[in-house]
């Protein structure tokens, strides 16, 4: 197994989060813990 290396994160920006990319990555993690291996349909 590889060791994780920590280190100084070379880009301090706020990274801008709405509602919308936070469920595209919720979605994107919780479908294979669910088993699925197909994308849910996004309707806003």
């Amino acid at each position: 197994m590889t060791k994780l290396k920590f280190s100084a994160i070379p880009d301090d920006r706020p990274v801008k989060i709405t509602p919308r990319t936070v469920r595209l990555d919720l979605t994107a993690y919780a479908d294979p813990l669910n088993g699925q291996h197909n994308s849910v349909a996004l309707c806003i």
